[in-house]
């Protein structure tokens, strides 16, 4: 059976578990299709950190019928391009072609997912682009200095704590043997959603996913996740940098709270973008970061709302001191009505931007599937957020804006300013 979750997009579920979501585009021409599979780093082995991504990586090197280089040379005879990722929590693989090259998409992306090859040859190569990957990550400043911010965010080493990327030594021993075994555990069709946007027809897009999985291994897969707690404190990571990179973890909602929509306001306010508070006053008022910004990270079953600004060594205390006292300033005053109105019409627009491209479209279904979030409508989403009013946005600023539970980290060269730190909030 067919669902209609509103015009145009629709959903089923095959028999052997596989979720089929897509959107028709009458009015284009070409298609964005996906397959996106619930696993992603924080459900690595603890003793091999990184296999998600490494499987990732692996898959795109030839299946049971095709080698790398057939892969390629397909998709760029329809004139298509594809690409995957891994994530903290899911891991996906997508491809935009024109609309007559949808067969051939589909049909390589149900091949590389589902029949790997696992050659010991082409295994050993990806290792080495992995390990540069990894030591390219190193040696990029702000990539490293957020991965130290989130291996201290959470209490007690939780999964999401760790680097999608894994660390070197787990890469160099990891087995084709052990990354078969985790692709069998993890790569079935009731652990997947797969997801077309753009010009196509739903009877034989679904009939099309229904052929190409046909064959997959029938079964449930079970998510050992336990939700992780904010680890309050502040940390001091010293390196021979120009700059401090500093952040501030604060608990945030999760993938599918209502709440989601009252804190993404706030925290257009308080750091998202060029008229937000902190942009305002660290940078344009004086002059003291060229970077400041805040998100909402989202997960599953947690949220981390994140402050960051890259700042010279001297103006550690400065900065801290202003982002503390605007967030002291927002617990008690809350946000004005200007200010509100401002960041609902900004957030209108980004969402309206994003739906421009299919894969826009492709990735906000996928993303709403695998974290088992309600799929709503584009003026449904709208409504939400047009729906904030300040009762909404002091509820969420007494249950996020939690100073008491804060996490600041400063990752640089901040020497012994480790006062700074400790006498902070």
């Amino acid at each position: 059976m067919i669902e209609e979750l509103y015009p145009g997009v629709f959903r089923t579920r095959l028999e052997n578990g596989l979720t089929v979501l897509g959107e028709e585009v009458p009015s284009s021409l070409s298609v964005s299709v996906g397959v996106w599979v619930r696993v992603g780093s924080r459900d690595d082995p603890q003793d091999h950190p990184g296999l998600s991504h490494f499987l990732e990586h692996l898959l795109f090197k030839g299946t049971k019928t095709r080698d790398a280089a057939q892969i390629s040379r397909e998709i760029d005879a329809v004139g298509g391009y594809i690409n995957g990722a891994t994530g903290k929590e899911s891991t996906f693989y997508y491809a935009d072609v024109p609309a007559d090259g949808l067969p051939v998409a589909l049909d390589i992306l149900a091949d590389l997912v589902q029949h790997p090859a696992f050659a010991a040859e082409e295994l050993e190569k990806e290792r080495g682009v992995i390990l540069e990957e990894i030591r390219a990550h190193d040696d990029d400043p702000d990539q490293y200095s957020y991965d130290l911010f989130v291996s201290g965010l959470w209490k007690g080493g939780h999964p999401l704590s760790r680097p999608v990327l894994g660390e070197k030594e787990t890469i160099e021993n990891a087995s084709a043997e052990t990354l078969a075994a985790f692709h069998c555990r993890f790569y079935r069709p009731a652990n997947m959603v797969v997801v077309g946007c753009g010009a196509l027809d739903r009877e034989r897009f679904i009939d099309g996913v229904a052929r190409h999985f046909d064959g997959a291994p029938v079964g449930p897969v079970v998510l050992d996740r336990v939700p992780p707690e904010i680890n309050p404190g502040r940390i001091r990571h010293s390196r021979e940098i120009g700059q401090v990179q500093l952040y501030f973890g604060l608990p945030g909602s999760t993938a599918s709270d209502d709440d989601r929509f009252p804190l993404e306001v706030v925290n257009t306010v308080l750091g998202g973008g060029m008229s937000s508070r902190l942009f305002r006053l660290i940078r344009e008022e004086r002059g003291l970061a060229y970077a400041v910004t805040s998100s909402v990270a989202r997960y599953s079953d947690a949220g981390a709302w994140i402050i960051y600004a890259g700042i010279a060594p001297k103006n550690l205390r400065t900065v801290v001191d202003i982002t503390l006292t605007e967030l002291d300033r927002l617990r008690r005053e809350g946000i004005s009505e200007e200010e509100l109105k401002l960041a609902k019409a900004k957030l209108r627009g980004h969402l309206i931007l994003g739906l421009e491209t299919n894969s826009g479209r492709a990735a906000r279904l996928g993303d709403a599937a695998v974290n088992g979030r309600e799929i709503l409508s584009p003026e449904e989403l709208m409504h939400r957020v047009d729906g904030v009013n300040q009762e909404d946005i002091a509820r969420v600023l007494d249950r996020f804006a939690r100073l008491d539970l804060a996490n600041l980290a400063a990752i640089g060269p901040v020497g012994d300013d480790v006062e700074i730190l400790a006498g902070s909030g």
